[in-house]
């Protein structure tokens, strides 16, 4: 090749190089619209209707004035957000959102625009226990909007209170499911409060298939959450007696996974290999103590309420979201007792809230507490 032709191509692709590179730098450097939060937690207890500040920003300063629009974005966005992160979020009724105003402007030479009002209401119609989201769109028809956050969700919930609970020293449940009951994937989860530790205590669960506890001592503290079966695993970090805590153990049967779970977060993990497991198998599923099991009934000394078994592995943020109730026409909700006297207990039998199981028990006592369960 001519070698003054190779010079030229050589200084033609450094140029083009210098030039995408300063393309690239200037798109950087452009202004653009965003949300400077992207969620907004609302919790709703008894007004009808709440007020917000909406603004938006830029990411850097304009010498002329900006002016940017809201919308409420489209109810796909929201199957896309519970897709994405397994929630199961319901759009908020966009009928009830009033803004002051459905635009705003950024002064020149200011970063966030002047605030609108948006307005909900009809909040008292929220179902306790249920959580909703409004998705808010912003744009701009003189500068883009920043990748990922053009849309603020603001997350809704009414808080379920409870108030009465199930008291548990030496009573129990022991649960018969449908013959045939198979576990592959499973969640287990409650509500607990421990007065006490003994050495073993007693959540749920079916004693050496598949059993979620508290302690085995004395190889196991007494005082740390246990999933014990065919493979063991317990939490570093200890419960604390006289306080309430959501407590669930996970099995995803095509990962392997598993999970227990505190308050929403995750303590501890295994992989197991597990095709499954026979609930009613060896002695059968107990809840509270283990009747009659030759080598000690291992009660716990507490309080339960909430107490469900599901026939899937609930995600981290589903028991996040739920952990105060949930419909019992869940799909994948196998048993469920609320612990709130709202269970028939008759002739040593409670039949649960799902109606499909019966229960035998030894007779649950229901307390009322004098203020409501709270998860820190």
């Amino acid at each position: 090749m001519n070698r003054h032709i190779f010079n030229y191509l050589i200084v033609g692709g450094i140029a083009l190089l210098l030039c995408a590179c300063n393309d690239s730098e200037s798109k950087l450097l452009e202004p653009k619209v965003y949300f400077e939060n992207k969620e907004y937690n609302l919790s709703v207890e008894d007004d009808d209707v709440q007020t917000f500040d909406l603004t938006s920003r830029l990411s850097t300063m304009t010498s002329s004035q900006v002016d940017v629009s809201y919308t409420i974005a489209d109810p796909s966005v929201v199957d896309e957000y519970n897709a994405k992160y397994g929630t199961a979020y319901e759009m908020f009724d966009a009928s009830n959102v009033k803004m002051s105003s459905i635009t705003s402007t950024i002064p020149s030479g200011k970063l966030y625009a002047d605030n609108v009002t948006m307005e909900l209401s009809g909040l008292k119609t929220l179902k306790k226990g249920k959580s909703y989201v409004l998705p808010v769109r912003v744009q701009s028809a003189s500068v883009p909007t920043l990748s990922g956050t053009s849309i603020a969700y603001f997350f809704l919930f009414k808080p379920i209170k409870i108030t009465k609970v199930g008291k548990f020293s030496n009573t129990y449940i022991s649960i018969k499911y449908p013959v045939g009951t198979y576990f592959s994937s499973f969640t287990y989860e409650a509500l607990i409060y421990v007065n006490n530790f003994a050495s073993n205590n007693t959540i749920m669960g079916t004693e050496g298939v598949m059993i979620f506890r508290i302690g085995d001592a004395p190889g196991v503290p007494r005082d740390v959450l246990e999933a014990a079966g065919t493979q063991n695993y317990h939490t570093t970090e200890a419960l604390k007696p006289g306080r309430w805590y959501h407590v669930a153990l996970t099995y995803d049967q095509p990962s392997g996974k598993t999970g227990i779970y505190v308050n929403g977060s995750k303590w501890a993990g295994s992989d197991w290999g597990l095709p499954g497991f026979d609930p009613n198998s060896d002695v059968g599923f107990n809840i509270g103590k283990i009747p009659r099991f030759p080598w000690g009934e291992r009660p716990l000394n507490g309080k339960m309420s909430e107490v469900r078994v599901w026939s899937v592995a609930r995600t981290e943020n589903q028991l996040k979201q739920n952990m105060m109730g949930v419909d019992p026409a869940s799909e994948g909700l196998a048993l469920y007792y609320k612990l709130d006297g709202s269970e028939i207990q008759e002739s040593g039998v409670i039949k649960d809230a799902t109606g499909r199981l019966s229960g035998t028990t030894n007779g649950i006592m229901i307390e009322t507490l004098s203020t409501p369960i709270t998860i820190n």
